[in-house]
């Protein structure tokens, strides 16, 4: 006897989105229309709904409508008051004042204030797993000084903690009391307090993430949109096709995707970048830990000889690129012209250094990158010019953030192709470089450059370029990375909505992406 099997609540929801989007390609006027709803394209595909287990910057994207930092950050660098209204650092960079701001209420209603903020940094902080949580292993303590005020305590001098607190790094995503009692409801729902709040009837995980407003939040004027609705495009032309189509206002994309569209863009859509990424290879196993051959240090600088970044930068990424050696771009604290004469493209070279380290007859690299239009570009472009001095790389091709870090965990590479962003070094040394560092996946330690490190930090940031120099200096030297490009941050947009300028925020907060008219 057949039966009949009734569609289930998914499938219901993903055919229903399907259809909105064809009957607005059709007509160019639906519901969707009617409503001032933002659409936005996103290459990834969130990690987690919980913050403290979110990949940052564009990965983090999909946290941006919802949760609320302490501070924002203009494309100059300086600082807005967000959560925070005023915040002062100490003269020795180990305190850091927050007072905030009044009748300010999470999307639950609980309202925000000193004890809520600290129980939520606790929870960044004790979050096992989290990607994030060496960034505020220097505080000691978190003192609640009245109900508007907070200060954190430093073991050691950070003239940029502030900057923690601000949208990029996710710290400053403060998560309401409630939530926290119960954190297993963080991975389904968002409890920010943030201008909207995620609809979970209306979101299908993976896919489509809709938002809508919040009714506490402190300023409705920046409320400007009915609806937010994220939806993830692994693929960027099919994003670009959808754009066309009017099924987007706003997209998170790349350079790739960029050089190759600029001539091909509609009437209304326009790029917004700015130079603040580098993508490039992050050799992983520098102690040999599953191939002995990156233990040598010739062996990774070899590695570097056999990039020809001028040439990957100019055939595919063109204006949206520069050829670089060193992860901090032009006009970011620590970038020093001086690095980028370290590595010239040279096979010679590359093959000598492979042989005198005792692999002339070959090497042999698993090479992993997350699926994405950027990555799997320079993955197989970077296999092709290895391959000429003797490098074979097998590629391993991850299906998210999730299962790249699952991957990290085995194991299962010794190198990545990946990109990231310039920035703060004082921060950026917590992902890329410290031993228990997001991207530093097999805790890589070398003393000289700790040492160098702690001696920047301590340095207030208007003194310390020549500081971070000598850090920078020394990660090209030891060859942790060959980095490719340094690159802009690109996203498309439409004439619908304006953008704010990109900068040293490095991103684009979705608060402030509104209605052109």
């Amino acid at each position: 006897m057949s039966r009949t099997l009734l569609p289930t609540r998914t499938a219901i929801t993903q055919f229903a989105a399907a259809l909105t989007l064809a009957v607005c390609a059709m007509h160019g006027s639906t519901a969707l229309a009617q409503d001032k709803v933002l659409t936005v394209g996103n290459p990834f595909a969130p990690l987690s709904m919980d913050p403290s287990l979110s990949g940052n910057g564009r990965a983090g994207t999909h946290l941006l409508p919802a949760y609320e930092p302490l501070v924002r950050v203009r494309a100059d660098g300086s600082f807005e008051p967000a959560l925070a209204t005023k915040w002062e650092l100490s003269p020795d960079s180990r305190q850091a004042t927050f007072t905030l701001r009044q009748g300010a209420r999470f999307s639950d209603g609980e309202a925000v204030d000193a004890a809520a903020v600290k129980k939520s940094v606790e929870y960044w902080r004790g979050k096992k797993g989290s990607p994030f949580a060496v960034n505020l292993a220097a505080v000691t303590s978190i003192d609640v000084l009245d109900p508007s005020r907070v200060r954190f305590t430093l073991s050691a001098p950070n003239p940029a903690f502030v900057n923690l607190f601000e949208a990029y790094w996710l710290s400053g995503d403060i998560i309401s009391p409630k939530a926290l009692a119960n954190p297993d409801s963080l991975a389904k729902e968002t409890f920010g307090a943030g201008p909207y709040k995620l609809d979970p009837a209306a979101t299908v995980t993976g896919k489509t993430y809709t938002y809508v407003p919040n009714p506490h939040y402190y300023d409705k004027s920046r409320i400007k949109w009915d609806k937010i609705v994220l939806s993830v495009f692994e693929d960027q032309n099919s994003a670009i096709q959808a754009m066309k189509a009017g099924q987007l206002k706003l997209l998170v994309s790349d350079p790739v995707t960029g050089f190759a569209n600029r001539d091909k863009l509609a009437k209304n859509m326009r790029m917004v970048t700015d130079p603040v990424q580098w993508t490039g290879l992050i050799i992983a196993d520098r102690a040999g830990v599953v191939n002995p051959a990156l233990k040598d240090v010739r062996v990774r600088q070899a590695i570097n000889y056999a990039i020809d970044r001028k040439l990957i930068s100019k055939a595919l990424l063109g204006d949206f690129a520069q050829p670089t050696d060193q992860l901090q771009g032009k006009g970011f604290l620590g970038h020093d012209p001086a690095n980028e004469a370290k590595y010239p493209f040279d096979p010679a070279k590359a093959k000598a250094l492979l042989a005198e380290a005792g692999y002339g007859n070959g090497l042999d690299l698993k090479l992993a990158y997350v699926n994405n239009t950027l990555s799997r570009t320079m993955a197989q472009v970077l296999a092709s010019q290895f391959k000429k001095v003797g490098i074979n790389a097998t590629l391993n091709e991850l299906q998210g953030f999730g299962a790249m870090l699952a991957a990290a965990a085995n194991k299962q590479f010794d190198t990545l192709l990946f990109n990231s962003n310039s920035g703060v070094p004082n921060l950026a040394r917590f992902q890329t470089l410290a031993p228990k560092g997001s991207l530093n996946f097999y805790g890589s330690e070398d003393p000289t450059l700790s040492k160098l490190m702690d001696e920047a930090a301590n340095v207030p940031l208007p003194q310390s370029e020549e500081a971070w120099k000598k850090v920078y200096a020394r990660v090209v030297d030891l060859a942790w990375f060959a980095p490719i490009a340094a690159t802009d941050t690109v996203y498309f947009a439409t004439d619908d909505v304006k953008t704010p300028k990109i900068g040293q925020s490095v991103i684009i907060d979705l608060i402030n992406v509104v209605p052109s008219k």
